[in-house]
């Protein structure tokens, strides 16, 4: 019983969390920038890393992912280097 307890506990206050989360995201204009402008940063990143990133690296990095679409990213970034 108090097993239930605790888990009902745990479910309410998980879907009050997340709606006040989303309430906050959907209503606070400057949170929702910082967030976006994190993301692109995020983005930004990865890119770069990707212009100086190898072949070889591309390929291990794939692989202890487990992410396929890193290989796909290197070489079309690869090809509009070329101009393609």
């Amino acid at each position: 019983m108090r097993n239930k307890f605790l888990t009902a506990i745990a479910l309410v206050t998980t879907v009050a969390a997340g709606a006040f989360a989303g309430y906050k995201i959907a209503t606070d204009d400057e949170l929702r920038g910082r967030l976006l402008r994190g993301a692109r940063d995020i983005v930004d990143t990865s890119r770069k890393k990707m212009d100086v990133m190898t072949e070889d690296v591309a390929m291990r990095t794939a692989q202890v992912t487990k992410n396929p679409k890193i290989n796909q990213d290197w070489v079309n970034h690869q090809w509009e280097n070329a101009g393609f």
